[in-house]
């Protein structure tokens, strides 16, 4: 992610190489081997899935086209990646059709797939494979690998709104006519992925059996036949899916509180009960069940509203660094996962993670939500710089523990949605589909007396020096972008909507060589 931003050149092939570990089950290899294509299923050879896996590869890719403009990206053919497990980790093939780790097809050939194809394995068989209360199944854990012993009833209702954010972004996509043709190629096998029925939706039992049967069929050599789908029937297809998805986290996940609170319950344990309500005579919050319903756009504005009310009361911990993973549940839940052994403050299990906390930041800027985001991110950023508190030099840590101590040094995960949440939603500064959009959100605060932010950056292969003034310090919701200039003048800047556009065609003209200025001016 973090690579998008400061070098985007290598990107690509490094992307087009890690579609390759991904399975046609849905599920990926984890480790990256020691050259390029080359994957090992998973560290000293333990077969787990982890169910969040389908989420990251697309949220990579649509960053990538959205910096350079590259949506042919997505017709990219890349082959499978193949071993012993199959059934998204349910079974074992002693004699997997594969060569080198690379599935074949039933002529004994290397079997190749778009990357769209990979990303809607990815994200179909996951929508098909859920517990008892209709979410995604949690299997050996998700994001937090400490949720990992609730293997068989467990389900992650926070991931469940990540695929549905997935789902509706990808039709955005087939729907935009950006991929140049009107029809796309998949795999014959996935036909039964695609079917659409409200009433086999709301049966699990029945979303299991669909599910299966898809995986019996690609659980050895794979059948080299394509079918062509319309794009924009195949945008709806999916649309309707993460409609259903969202619909539902909000009827049957939504927590009621009093004073204007409320949130989403993040977990099922493997007890089938909703984990915020596992503890008798006990409500209790996750951050990562808020966390991605906001991003995913599955919560409501008032539903936000209620969450950052709730997430302050009873997370924020200024003096640890922010906001807490999760309450204190007081128990050793042996049906959830070992975060609960831990004492409480520490790692997964309510200390400060800073992974969780600036991803809450990131979502609430992108849902419109500037002060509350820049709230999350600034009590990061002043613990990791008070070495007295925090008894580490300047940098991310993985949490901060009891009494504000920052522990693991540098996490990249964090410091990587840290810098994608300065440059992309503070500032404002983003591509859209190869165009550069500025959209600032910075808090009056920021520009210091002189009323003035500046950013350098490289996008499109352009330095850019990017200047934001506020003359008026306004606050967020108070000001607009009055006027704007690249090199001292109007042309090729176009204010849309509240913000600044910037054709890619105008960018490609511009000399590579010389740092161009950019002047915004709020009002």
């Amino acid at each position: 992610l973090a690579l998008l931003l400061m070098d985007p050149s290598g990107v690509k092939q490094m992307l087009l190489g890690n579609y390759g570990g991904v399975r046609i089950d849905g599920t990926n290899a984890t480790i990256i081997g020691t050259k390029p294509g080359e994957f090992k299923a998973d560290r000293n050879s333990i077969t787990r899935v982890w169910m969040d896996h389908g989420v990251w590869p697309f949220l990579t890719t649509k960053l990538y086209m959205d910096q350079t403009g590259d949506t042919e990206i997505l017709l990219e053919e890349v082959p499978y990646f193949c071993d012993r497990q199959v059934c998204r980790g349910q079974k074992i093939n002693d004699n997997p059709a594969q060569r080198e780790n690379k599935l074949l097809d039933e002529a004994g050939n290397i079997y190749t797939g778009t990357v769209l194809e990979h990303i809607l394995v990815q994200n179909l068989t996951a929508f098909w494979e859920v517990g008892e209360h209709n979410m995604i199944r949690l299997r050996d854990a998700d994001w937090n690998d400490a949720l990992d012993m609730a293997g068989e009833r467990g389900e992650s209702v926070a991931f469940t709104a990540a695929y549905a954010g997935n789902l509706e972004e990808i039709a955005d996509i087939l729907e935009s006519g950006r991929l140049g043709q009107s029809r796309v190629l998949i795999s014959e096998n996935m036909g039964l992925l695609l079917k659409e029925d409200g009433a086999l939706y709301e049966d699990p039992a029945a979303k299991t059996q669909l599910l299966e049967g898809y995986l019996e069929k690609v659980s050895g050599s794979v059948s080299t036949g394509k079918i062509g789908v319309d794009a924009r029937e195949l945008a709806g297809n999916l649309r309707r899916k993460a409609q259903w998805l969202g619909e539902r986290i909000r009827r049957q996940e939504w927590t009621e509180g009093t004073s204007g609170e409320g949130w989403f319950n993040g977990y099922y344990d493997n007890s089938g009960r909703a984990l915020d309500d596992s503890v008798p005579g006990k409500k209790n919050m996750m951050l990562t069940g808020q966390v991605f319903t906001v991003m995913s756009g599955v919560a409501t504005e008032d539903q936000i509203r209620k969450i950052t009310r709730s997430s302050d009361r009873l997370l924020f911990d200024r003096e640890n660094g922010g906001y807490r993973l999760n309450t204190d549940f007081g128990v050793v839940k042996t049906d959830m996962g070992r975060m609960f052994g831990f004492a409480y403050g520490e790692k997964e299990n309510g200390a400060v993670f800073s992974h969780m906390s600036v991803m809450y930041g990131n979502a609430l800027y992108k849902r419109g939500f500037a002060s509350e985001g820049y709230k999350a991110l600034k009590a990061l950023y002043d613990s990791s710089t008070d070495f007295n508190r925090s008894g580490i030099y300047p940098g991310v840590p993985e949490y901060f523990g009891r009494g504000g101590r920052g522990l693991y040094s540098y996490l990249t995960g964090a410091a990587s949605w840290y810098l994608l949440t300065v440059v992309l939603q503070m500032f404002g500064i983003r591509g859209e589909y190869g165009n550069l959009i500025i959209a600032p959100a910075l808090m009056e605060e920021q520009f210091g007396m002189e009323g003035t932010c500046a950013m350098e950056l490289e996008f499109d292969s352009k330095l850019l020096k990017v200047e934001i003034r506020n003359p008026e310090h306004r606050e967020p919701e108070e000001y607009k972008i009055l006027e704007a200039r690249i090199d001292g003048r109007t042309s090729g800047a176009e204010i849309r909507e509240g913000s600044l556009v910037v054709g890619k065609s105008f960018l490609d003209l511009l000399d590579p060589n010389v740092r161009h200025q950019i002047e915004v001016i709020l009002g």
